[in-house]
């Protein structure tokens, strides 16, 4: 999937614009994933000279700092981000109920079907294995 987030000039920022900020989405020691989130933030404040910028959610912005418009692709592109995060809330909390020994504790009536979920699961993620 490629998108394509647009970068917002700086020379034409005001404040009280929405600017998106992107946040990487880590797992693992110095390890992130491809997508980032994108947060909407309003520009509160800007140096005279626009060498820093400072945002409601964020506080204070360098001249290094990229914003991005807040449309359908920054909307996309957190949208995966999002998506990487819950399976790896998942994949924590199944290490956890494991580590715990809450797995054999499953009842009777569920275990059909977290078995199938986790047969499913397991069939998508045999095609990356293998590569």
């Amino acid at each position: 999937m490629n998108i394509k987030l647009k970068e917002i000039d700086k020379d034409t920022l005001k404040v009280g614009d929405v600017v998106g900020v992107a946040r990487e989405v880590s797992y693992g020691w110095k390890s992130s994933f491809r997508h980032k989130m994108i947060y909407p933030a309003k520009i509160t404040r800007i140096t005279p000279k626009r060498t820093k910028f400072f945002t409601d959610k964020f506080g204070e912005h360098d001249k290094r700092e990229v914003f991005y418009e807040c449309d359908n692709e920054a909307a996309r592109e957190t949208f995966l981000a999002k998506t990487f995060r819950d399976i790896q809330d998942g994949i924590f909390e199944l290490t956890e109920l494991k580590r715990n020994d809450c797995i054999g504790k499953i009842s009777d009536e569920d275990l059909p079907e977290v078995a199938e979920h986790m047969k499913a699961i397991t069939e998508i993620l045999k095609k990356y294995k293998e590569k």
